[in-house]
Order: C-alpha cells, then sequence, then structure tokens
C-alpha cells in the first residue's frame, strides 16, 4: 500500500480511538465513491455528533471483506467536551458491522498510521463450515495440511522484497516489508496464521497465506517460494479471498493493545 505525503499537524485537540468491524458490508476502510467504507461510516457519525466535518486517519487501509477488531484511528476536534457521550452518540451512529471501542485524548503529534511500529494480522482457515463460526473465517472447502502451512508461513520472517507478493504497482515506491512475527498456530478445526510488519502492501497478506494453502497442497513448494521472493513471478497463483483475514493490533510506543485474543508469545 502506498503512503501519502505526510500532512502538517493540527493545532485541533486530537483523539483516538480503537474500531472493529465486519469488514462484508463495506468497500474496504478508505472512502470511495462506489459504495459504503467503514471510514465514510465514521466520518459520517462523528460529524453529526460533533456537528462539524471529520477527517479520520486510519492505521491500515484494510480492503473489501477484510475485518478489523483492533484498527486504530484518529481525528482532531475541539468539540468533544464530554468523551463518553460523544462515544455513546458515535457507537449509536455508525453503520451496523462497526463497532468504536473507545475513545480518548492523544498528543497532536501522534498519527495513527505513521506512528504505528507495527500492524499485527490473523487469518483464520477451518477444515469445517460451522454455522456458529464468526464471520472472519475462511472455510475452503477442500482438506489442508495444517502442519506444511506452519512450515511455509515461517519462510517468510525477516526482511524481504515482497514485490511478488501483492498486486503490481507503479508508483516508484519500495516494496520492502519486514516481518517480525510469522507463525501458524493450530487450533480446534482449523488454523490460525498470525503475522506482523512494519509495513504491508495492497493484498500482501492474502498473496502470503495463498502461497501457503498452494504448499499445502504441494502445489508450490521451498524453491518457489526463493523464486518469488527474488522477484520473479509465477503463473497460477492463489490467493486468499478476504474472507479470514483481521487486523487484530497495532504496535505503538507507549500505547499498544495487550496480546489477549491467541496471539503467539513471540
Amino acid at each position: 500500500m502506498s503512503e501519502p505525503e505526510k500532512t502538517e499537524i493540527s493545532v485541533l485537540p486530537r483523539w483516538r480511538m480503537r474500531v472493529a468491524y465486519d469488514g462484508r458490508p463495506f468497500l474496504g476502510w478508505q472512502r470511495q465513491e462506489q459504495g459504503m467504507t467503514v471510514q465514510e461510516g465514521l466520518e459520517t457519525a462523528l460529524a453529526v455528533a460533533l456537528r462539524h466535518p471529520v477527517a479520520c486517519t486510519g492505521a491500515g487501509r484494510t480492503d473489501t471483506g477484510v475485518h478489523a477488531r483492533g484498527q486504530v484511528v484518529h481525528f482532531c476536534s475541539d468539540r468533544v467536551l464530554d468523551p463518553g457521550k460523544v462515544l455513546h452518540s458515535v457507537r449509536a451512529l455508525v453503520p451496523r458491522g462497526i463497532s468504536v471501542r473507545d475513545l480518548e485524548p492523544c498528543d497532536v503529534e501522534f498519527s495513527a498510521r505513521y506512528s504505528a511500529l507495527w500492524r499485527e494480522y490473523c487469518y483464520r482457515i477451518r477444515q469445517n463450515l460451522d454455522p456458529l463460526d464468526p464471520p472472519n473465517v475462511w472455510f475452503p472447502g477442500r482438506k489442508f495440511d495444517a502442519a506444511k502451512i506452519a512450515q511455509a508461513i515461517q519462510w517468510f520472517e525477516g526482511d524481504h522484497d515482497f514485490k511478488s507478493f501483492c498486486i503490481p504497482r507503479d508508483d516508484g515506491r519500495h516494496t520492502r516489508c519486514t516481518l517480525m512475527l510469522c507463525q501458524a498456530v493450530e487450533v480446534p478445526g482449523g488454523v490460525d496464521i498470525w503475522i506482523r510488519g512494519n509495513r504491508f502492501l495492497h493484498r500482501m497478506v492474502r498473496s502470503i497465506v495463498g502461497f501457503c494453502m498452494d504448499v499445502s497442497r504441494d502445489r508450490m513448494g521451498r524453491g518457489q517460494f526463493d523464486r518469488l521472493i527474488s522477484g520473479e513471478q509465477l503463473p497460477s497463483r492463489f490467493w486468499a479471498p478476504p474472507d479470514g483475514l483481521t487486523l487484530e493490533r497495532v504496535g505503538y510506543e507507549g500505547w499498544t493493545e495487550d496480546a489477549i485474543r491467541g496471539q503467539p508469545d513471540a
């Protein structure tokens, strides 16, 4: 994902909040003309609650259908006189599928995007469809080998050029990312793939998960990984759908949510 130029720091008081959402009803995070997005839903609710236009900045631009449990958002306003009342109002005004978890003041230099040290995603895959499963799991409809997935995901850890694991880009920006954690955790009925990195490219996590599924089905192996990570493009690769992908947490200096939802200890 390309990073826009940083804007000047607002002189207005700055506020931050953690937001969760079911990505299915929305066309991703970023506002667009084609339909409702999470950003538009939040900005519209805040504008009504505060009675002035509000611009929200998110820590990550999740794609259509991708979920979030710990998306971090900041905005500027001098009309948040009672944060509790504003939070109550916004919770009632946001579209169904969005939950604003908290609201608090922050330093005017804090940026949900640029202050982030890392972002953490989880991709949940299940062997059998359970009607009581939450919406953020993917049921591939075919058996997979969790042990092979666990082996393959470890190859991605470290600093690499991920240009073969993202949507092609021509904006001139670099495609190197550092992944501090790449781990698959076997859970009842499936596997959770945890990935934590300093930055992510467009559909990068879905490409990585798709590759691991190809390894599980003996369509790819270490040799193909080495070729892809060196920049080579290979045909007929599988890309995982957005269904199982959730932005779980964003790390900041002095303000990082605790790992309490099954995250690996690393």
